[in-house]
């Protein structure tokens, strides 16, 4: 079986697939629950609880690594633009 941290990653990969067709981010980090809610039930084992709970931390996970990534990468082009 796939791990949480496996799972999380592989729905924040989808995400950003999304938002770079045009898929406008609100609405693409709005999709990574669902999916973290699906992964969870197709690829873990647990009772219907477990999987909820897990769906939302993939879910939850995969939209903090990508607000944080973003974030990120946008303070990087801004001191190597200022510099």
């Amino acid at each position: 079986m796939l791990d949480l941290s496996v799972l999380i990653v592989i729905v924040y990969s989808i995400v950003e697939t999304l938002e770079k067709y045009g898929v406008s981010p609100k609405t693409a980090h709005l999709f990574a629950i669902p999916l973290g809610f699906i992964s969870s039930f197709l690829f873990l084992s647990g009772t219907i609880k477990e999987h909820l709970l897990e769906g939302l931390l993939i879910g939850f996970g995969a939209i903090g690594v990508c607000d944080t990534a973003s974030n990120l990468l946008s303070w990087v082009k801004s001191k190597l633009l200022n510099s």
